[in-house]
C-alpha cells in the first residue's frame, strides 16, 4: 500500500486508511517525508508490515535533479544518511 495523500502530515494528521485494513502481509510505502515517522508507518511496523519512509522520494527526486543540473553523480547514500538524520 503506498499513501500518497498529504495525510500523516504535521499539517494533516492521520492516515489514509483505518488501521485495522493493514495486515503483515503488506508493504507499507508513506511518501510523507516531514515527519518522516507517520502514524501510518508506526501502525503498519506495529502490525508486522514491512514499510519504507517517504524521505527515499524526497532525496532520491533531489538526487536526479542534481545530476541533471551539475552533470556530477551525486553521493545518494550520504544524502540519504543526512536527510534521515534531519
Amino acid at each position: 500500500m503506498v499513501n500518497t495523500t498529504p495525510l500523516g502530515m504535521a499539517k494533516y494528521p492521520g492516515m489514509a486508511v483505518p488501521a485495522d485494513l493493514l495486515r503483515r502481509d503488506l508493504w507499507v510505502a508513506d511518501i510523507v517525508y516531514f515527519p518522516l515517522e507517520t502514524e501510518l508507518l508506526r501502525q503498519a511496523r506495529a502490525r508486522g508490515c514491512r514499510t519504507m519512509f517517504g524521505g527515499g522520494m524526497a532525496v532520491f527526486q533531489a538526487v536526479g535533479a542534481f545530476r541533471l543540473f551539475t552533470g556530477l553523480e551525486p553521493d545518494a547514500d550520504r544524502m540519504l544518511r543526512h536527510f534521515s538524520q534531519m
